[in-house]
């Protein structure tokens, strides 16, 4: 009904009596969605606390010790609480890995094709498996985990070879995900690269590998990356720790030049000034865009130096929001990158679109994405298409303003209820809330799907109280 409401004709957005209509016509599917919210969060409030809190894994030892030629062996152990829970680590070069005895696994195996240990539980509560190691080479040798869809503690297993010491001389790996390096500490933001992977929910939804910024050392990776911000004509100092096993970079589009690689244990301090108000895209330009799709991108605002202007001497405006939109070719990109494999980066055909690094189910009532305020209020949204797909955003019942496109101030602002926002672009819009409850989404049908679920894709709400 709402797909073919809005691919009749866009006419239906104009007059007082079509609105009308169109707010009837959607309220059954705003009133499903609540109260599927309500239903869930009771469910999840009457569980008893041990069934909520019994999703948990835990290694038996974090570190292996072992001479030159023998076997040794570490285990997983857990409870999946009745669904099932993936894990993976690195398969580091000169170390051989092969799994043992096993317990209430779908999946244990090698897949050195893919580069990673895969444990898979099959959702019948308590879970384990045990994996065998040996190396004939002398050295430090660490399996990264690179997902976990529990708890789990300790995450990463070191195995030293020829003593606890390590020995030396011996095959080492790159610097581990997350621990690489903490930052100096001295800069105004300090960012850094792990990975991972974020869960996009509801029917459609997947756990998807990701690589990302993130203000926390060794925390999974943010998608999209931590909020940098800085008042017009500020110095600001951001200071990037790379704990990825590759090269990596920062460059924050139309404000800083810097586009040389962060190698992998290292890090890399950028200063900049900007004058001039506004949001800015920053992402990791390297590997052909994979960085950046992987997840690699966030925003920097440059707010006014008077309280609630858009730039000095700009609009004023009561709330704000920021939307980072995206999307992700997972199949093609993300699983192939994140195993090592090489992407083919003619073909991308993204079958995941997001808002703030959610599907739409979650857009739909996360509070720092909906525009939710009083009636009569001024927002303005500050918009970042970190994808690479153009994405044309409309919004039901609400024109706007549109008053900057990619940093540059409009001086004519324009009135709209559509806004196409070209890859890699950003723009800022005014708008005034009216009574009711109405939908944005993006105007092209596939890109309101989570792996072509309808509605899990870029969406949200515009609420007017």
């Amino acid at each position: 009904m709402f797909v073919s409401r809005r691919c009749a004709n866009r006419a239906d957005d104009v007059g007082d009596s079509a609105q009308y209509t169109r707010q009837l016509a959607f309220l059954p599917v705003l009133l499903i969605v609540r109260l599927l919210t309500i239903v869930m969060t009771l469910g999840v409030l009457i569980l008893p606390a041990s069934s909520a809190n019994a999703a948990n894994a835990s290694l038996s030892t974090s570190t292996v010790d072992i001479a030159a030629g023998e076997n040794g062996t570490w285990t997983i152990s857990g409870n999946d609480d009745g669904n099932e829970r993936e894990f993976r680590w690195s398969l580091p070069s000169g170390l051989n890995i092969s799994t043992g005895s096993s317990s209430n696994l779908n999946r244990f195996r090698v897949r050195s094709d893919r580069g990673y240990l895969q444990v898979e539980s099959d959702g019948r509560g308590s879970f384990s498996g045990t994996v065998n190691v040996s190396s004939s080479s002398s050295g430090t040798y660490t399996m990264q985990n690179t997902r976990a869809e529990i708890s789990l503690s300790p995450r990463n297993i070191t195995v030293n070879v020829g003593g606890s010491s390590g020995g030396g001389g011996g095959s080492t790996t790159p610097p581990p995900t997350g621990g690489g390096g903490s930052g100096s500490g001295s800069a105004d933001y300090t960012l850094y690269i792990e990975d991972g992977f974020i869960t996009i929910n509801g029917d459609g939804g997947a756990v998807i590998d990701a690589w990302g910024y993130t203000d926390a050392n060794g925390s999974p990776p943010m998608v999209p990356g931590p909020v940098i911000e800085a008042t017009q004509g500020q110095t600001v100092t951001v200071e990037v720790v790379n704990n990825h096993n590759r090269s990596h970079n920062f460059v924050i589009q139309g404000v800083t030049t810097d586009t040389g690689s962060i190698a992998a244990g290292s890090s890399k301090t950028y200063t900049f000034t900007p004058n001039k108000g506004g949001v800015f895209f920053y992402r990791d330009t390297l590997s052909n865009n994979v960085n950046r799709e992987m997840g690699m991108h966030g925003a920097l605002i440059v707010r006014s130096n008077s309280n609630n202007r858009v730039w000095d001497n700009g609009p004023s405006y009561d709330i704000e929001r920021l939307w980072v939109i995206t999307d992700m070719d997972v199949p093609n990109w993300n699983d192939r990158a994140s195993a090592g494999q090489s992407v083919n980066t003619g073909t991308y055909r993204p079958n995941y679109f997001m808002i703030n690094g959610q599907g739409g189910f979650d857009g739909m009532h996360d509070p720092n994405t909906v525009l939710e305020g009083n009636v009569g209020e001024v927002g303005v949204v500050r918009i970042v298409n970190a994808g690479q797909f153009d994405q044309s955003l409309h919004w039901h019942g609400n024109h706007f303003r549109v008053i900057s496109r990619n940093g540059n101030h409009l001086s004519n602002f324009e009135w709209q209820d559509t806004i196409n926002v070209k890859g890699g672009e950003t723009m800022m819009v005014l708008y005034q809330l009216r009574d009711g409850i109405f939908p944005m989404h993006v105007h092209t049908a596939q890109m309101e799907t989570a792996d072509g679920v309808y509605l899990n894709g870029t969406a949200t709400l515009i609420v007017g109280n």
